[in-house]
């Protein structure tokens, strides 16, 4: 919703379920989150192991929560996986069955040194804390990797009239703040693994034709730029910070052809590509930088493409591809530099190349992951189990043999659960296929111990790689942290029992979650709030079981209040917008609530406005 609050902190539902209450027979809950330098956004979701995955459709499940939340703002990773299950998802003390988490960093054994804050995360400490009994770490490339095989057809813009062939290799390359590489390969069943690249790290390769030394002359200007070391990686070329650098040397080249007003613009903000980007008209500087960036891109991709034979499907993603698609496109720079190699440019022809129009590549990737995660578990859970109760090794399991191991009250369950055809055996088929509805106490009696993992200490960890400062991205998360800890704050605690929080007057109204859709009526809230006799705006918190102050009359008093015009199709259509105002006169967050009525909006308004009157009045009144 405009001008609502964006970061986490907040559960979908009014109160906690218990997961009983969630989950369908069988189906079990996942974690997954995308996890980049500065914000990391969870997803809940609940999943029937036994649902297929399909190609070319997102994975199955049902979204329960999702949140977002800054960095900084907390100690540890754990911390806010810990806010998000036990506060934050709408479920009582959520227990997933697995967690597939994509962290901005270098994965080594399930283990990653995580951007910016150099926190060291471990997968085995994670799910031995967080009572998961799976966590798997993959970076967040890889994850936009795995979204890849989401994607259908009209989800990518096609560049070439080349087929993807079945079973072949798929590659994925995006320009963005940085440059991600990634490839997927399918395993024996035919199911695609994505796998981490760091080839963006390799060495940057100028090109010309003839006597243009203007790529050679940017390398040699890049290692007196970056400290003179003896070699200058693809990524700080091609990427948004790549733009930037090669608009500078340019500068330095052709100090003639600088636009004043356009370069005070890129020095107040150095790595902003967008500069660079919105001022490349014919002819200018900065047009001249996007085409070296174009050419040294199409050059890179088709580098990847030679390496990796990705007949699959070369799939282009990232930010500044997705921002310059069009132009990259009508230049010509960039394809003609990808089909550019020699003896072997026909091989290139044969890879389907494409551009990614979706953004949530991240996201989609790392709930696929946790559900073939989740589908391997049950595989080989329920293959551990079936062997724990064939004891005469026959291929079947019976009552009679179930009560040696389980008792008769647990192998009749069983039984119950998993016998389909009433036959009074069980063979392995039947008992995959119903394994998942059985109860956790049965599961966790046969669980196979995990792999110990080899811990490996900050030191042996990949540092992240620095991209250095970007004033505009330190403005933003100063933002967001006052954004976030702005709405924290307002969760005050009041003693609903004292005279003073009696209510004047309470209604039903619904709030709009945070980064809600008004159209989704799951993401509205329905909640019990009232006016307390001193004029604070309160409601009650069946989470924590508590009554809360949503804003004060002081607060009141400088608020914008404002009705809300909704689609047409929203769920609830009478809506208006509080933003209240601390008495220090820092703004907080946006809400929007909706009424059941137009007569209950026209009530809260109404009374809103008159209590904004009172509290200025008095405001006014405590000045003189």
């Amino acid at each position: 919703a405009a001008g609502g609050p964006m970061w986490g902190g907040k559960r979908k539902s009014s109160e906690l379920r218990n997961q009983e209450e969630v989950l369908r027979p069988g189906e079990k809950l996942v974690l997954s989150a995308d996890c980049g330098g500065t914000t990391t956004r969870l997803m809940l979701y609940r999943v029937d192991p036994n649902e297929k995955v399909l190609p070319k459709t997102p994975a199955p499940g049902a979204l329960l929560a999702e949140e977002k939340y800054p960095n900084i703002a907390f100690k540890s990773f754990e911390d806010i996986i810990n806010l998000f299950l036990s506060q934050d998802c709408g479920v009582k003390s959520a227990q997933p069955s697995v967690a597939v988490l994509a962290l901005a960093g270098v994965v080594m054994n399930n283990q990653c040194r995580f951007t910016n804050l150099d926190w060291c995360i471990s997968g085995h400490d994670l799910s031995t804390k967080l009572k998961i009994p799976r966590v798997e770490l993959i970076n967040d490339f890889v994850a936009q990797g795995y979204g890849m095989l989401t994607l259908g057809d009209d989800e990518v813009q096609k560049l070439n009239d080349a087929v993807p062939q079945p079973g072949a290799p798929i590659a994925c390359i995006g320009a963005g703040t940085g440059l991600g590489q990634c490839f997927l390969v399918p395993d024996s069943r035919g199911e695609y693994h994505c796998h981490p690249s760091e080839g963006a790290h390799g060495e940057f390769a100028p090109r010309g034709a003839g006597t243009d030394f203007t790529q050679i002359d940017l390398l040699k200007h890049l290692k007196v730029k970056l400290n003179g070391w003896n070699r200058i990686s693809v990524e700080r070329v091609v990427s948004g910070t790549g733009i930037c650098n090669i608009y500078e040397f340019l500068a330095y080249m052709k100090p003639e052809k600088i636009d004043p007003k356009v370069h005070r613009n890129h020095l107040a903000r150095p790595m902003d590509a967008g500069v660079i980007a919105s001022n490349a008209w014919p002819g200018s500087l900065c047009e001249h930088a996007l085409k070296i960036f174009a050419s040294c891109y199409g050059a890179q991709c088709g580098t990847t493409a030679l390496s990796v034979q990705p007949f699959g499907g070369m799939y282009l993603t990232g930010g500044v591809t997705k921002r310059m698609a069009e132009w990259l496109l009508e230049e010509g720079s960039f394809l003609s530099s990808y089909y550019d190699k020699g003896r072997l440019s026909a091989l290139l022809e044969k890879v389907p190349l494409m551009i990614v129009k979706s953004d949530d590549m991240g996201q989609r990737g790392a709930h696929l992951r946790a559900v073939q995660l989740l589908q391997t578990e049950m595989e080989v859970q329920s293959r551990k189990l079936f062997e724990e109760l064939d004891l005469d090794q026959s291929g079947t399991v019976n009552l009679a043999l179930a009560k040696q191991k389980l008792g008769e009250a647990g192998a009749k369950k069983l039984v119950d659960e998993l016998d389909t055809n009433q036959d009074g055996a069980i063979d392995f088929e039947e008992f995959r296929q119903g394994f998942s509805k059985l109860p956790d106490s049965i599961l966790r009696a046969i669980r196979p111990p995990d792999e110990v993992e080899v811990q490996m200490s900050k030191d042996e960890l990949v540092a992240p790689a620095s991209r250095g400062m970007d004033l505009r991205r330190d403005a933003n998360l100063n933002e967001m942290i006052t954004t976030y800890q702005n709405r924290r704050s307002r969760r005050k605690s009041i003693n609903p029992f004292e005279d003073r929080n009696a209510p004047v007057f309470k209604t039903v109204l619904y709030k709009l979650r945070l980064d809600g859709d008004v159209r989704k009526p799951t993401d509205w809230l329905k909640r019990d709030y009232w006016v307390n006799k001193v004029g604070g705006i309160c409601w009650f918190s069946t989470t924590e079981k508590r009554a809360m102050l949503y804003c004060s009359k002081k607060d009141l008093a400088k608020a914008l209040i404002e009705i809300v015009e909704v689609p047409a199709d929203s769920a609830y259509k009478h809506v208006f917008r509080i933003t209240p105002n601390h008495t220090e006169g820092k703004p907080f967050s946006a809400t929007e609530f909706a009424a059941e009525s137009a007569e209950g909006l026209d009530f809260w308004i109404s009374q809103l406005r008159a209590m904004q009157s009172e509290a200025r009045r008095q405001a006014a009144e405590a000045q003189r």
